[in-house]
């Protein structure tokens, strides 16, 4: 959608229509929050900034340049940004089982980013889409207190709301040409993306982080590129070499070992 070589739908615009859509949806689910106190809607509206808005913003803007192979490499600094981030906030070192396992998941995002292809990027797409791992981590280590505390719906709903705001004017520049030339083909993507995505991964992923801590959960985010490996043998038709085999099974073991 964002397109290669900056020729697609306009970053910022895409990110703002995106998220508008999610924000209606989830708009009916603020009458949860009416018990809400003043330290609750500041946390709510930090997370949506930082974890929405501030991960969506720069993973758009660095993805018109950086291809899919090393972005996903760079996604992967995720689980490991989660590991520091949950350290500082505990104050305390991780045990050795987790540092153990965040270096096999990590070996196995580069396998698999090297068996993808060239990994194409210039360095400010490269900083930008970087920048909004560690964004995303942060907000992983932060929402899960107030998740515990109000509730998976209505938390998702502040945390939408206050990033759609940003990722809204900030598109407002190309919104109207964007709408007005969008075929039906990138509306029903658009749609799809928000639905799948912006609404009901968003309520699972913030459910599923309250009930494991964020630690644990962050783990599951290295098998974002084995189902990039996954989908993409099925739905495109693109070959499975050997490395790549080698890198989801590394993950897989990552993920089963941080789960001890």
């Amino acid at each position: 959608m964002v397109g290669t070589g900056l020729a697609g739908v306009p970053a910022l615009a895409f990110t703002g229509i995106r998220y508008s859509i999610a924000a209606l949806v989830f708009s009916p689910l603020l009458w949860q929050t009416r018990h809400w106190t003043r330290r609750d809607w500041q946390l709510g509206i930090i997370c949506g900034l930082v974890g929405v808005a501030g991960f969506n913003i720069p993973a758009a803007l660095g993805q018109r340049t950086v291809s899919a192979g090393l972005t996903g490499l760079l996604d992967g600094a995720e689980p490991l940004f989660i590991v520091l981030f949950s350290a500082i906030a505990q104050r305390k070192l991780p045990s050795r089982l987790t540092m153990m396992a965040a270096a096999l998941g990590f070996a196995g995002v580069i396998l698999l980013a090297k068996g993808s292809g060239p990994a194409l990027g210039d360095p400010l797409g490269d900083g930008l889409v970087l920048l909004g791992a560690m964004l995303w981590a942060i907000y992983c280590v932060m929402v899960p207190r107030l998740i515990n505390r109000c509730g998976a719906l209505p938390t998702t709903a502040v945390t939408v709301l206050s990033g759609a705001v940003p990722m809204l004017l900030s598109g407002l520049p190309d919104m109207h040409t964007t709408l007005a030339t969008m075929t039906a083909t990138q509306w029903i993507v658009t749609v799809t993306l928000t639905i799948s995505t912006s609404v009901i991964a968003m309520l699972c992923w913030n459910a599923g982080s309250a009930a494991l801590g964020a630690e644990k959960a962050g783990w599951y985010l290295y098998l974002l590129p084995v189902v990039s490996l996954i989908g993409g043998a099925i739905l495109l038709g693109e070959p499975v070499r050997a490395m790549e085999l080698a890198g989801g099974l590394l993950v897989l073991v990552a993920v089963y070992l941080s789960q001890k």
